[in-house]
């Protein structure tokens, strides 16, 4: 999906990778954190796959990032 130019899949998947390495987590050590397939996981980090809210929102509690930031930093990328 694209709005305003954003390729927001590849973009929220380039800024999960980034924050999670910031973490100093593995994608499978951080795909079982949040309860998430590594497979999956990593088709997010590249992004094929689209995510829904709630996985979204476990995503960002493990960052400890709140869900509106993580939205306005995709949009910054």
């Amino acid at each position: 999906m694209k709005v305003k130019g954003i390729a927001y899949k590849s973009e929220l998947g380039k800024y999960l990778r980034e924050t999670r390495k910031e973490a100093g987590l593995s994608q499978e050590a951080f795909a079982d954190k949040i309860g998430i397939n590594r497979t999956y996981y990593g088709n997010l980090e590249r992004g094929e796959n689209s995510i829904s809210i709630d996985k979204l929102q476990k995503i960002s509690r493990a960052l400890n990032i709140p869900l509106s930031e993580l939205f306005l930093q995709v949009e910054k990328l």
